[in-house]
């Protein structure tokens, strides 16, 4: 199993984030790659977790905050692309987030 990572500066609160990477309408637009049970959420943690990944929402400065996608790649996988699919899920899901209004 290789493990993959990444954290990205989001445009709104953290928990505001979290709620739109938690609403089951948007989980196909930012997530990865398919995920075949629906993510855990743990939001007094703002966590999401599911087979084989998680996403973490942490405050940052001045109303926004910062994210963390960890994605778990079983051994036999392709793990070439796997660092740019975390980039571009993180990218997709700040765009979601936009500034909470």
């Amino acid at each position: 199993m290789s493990e993959f990572e990444a954290q990205r500066r989001m445009p709104a609160p953290a928990d505001h984030v979290y709620a739109v990477a938690s609403d089951a309408a948007h989980l196909n637009e930012w997530l990865p790659e398919p995920v075949a049970a629906p993510p855990a959420g743990c939001g007094d943690r703002l966590r999401l977790e599911w087979n084989g990944g998680w996403l973490q929402v942490a405050s940052g400065a001045a109303g926004t905050s910062h994210a963390t996608l960890h994605l778990s790649i079983p051994a036999g996988q392709s793990r070439a692309d796997v660092p740019a699919r975390i980039r571009e899920s993180l990218d997709r899901l700040a765009v979601l987030s936009g500034s909470p209004g």
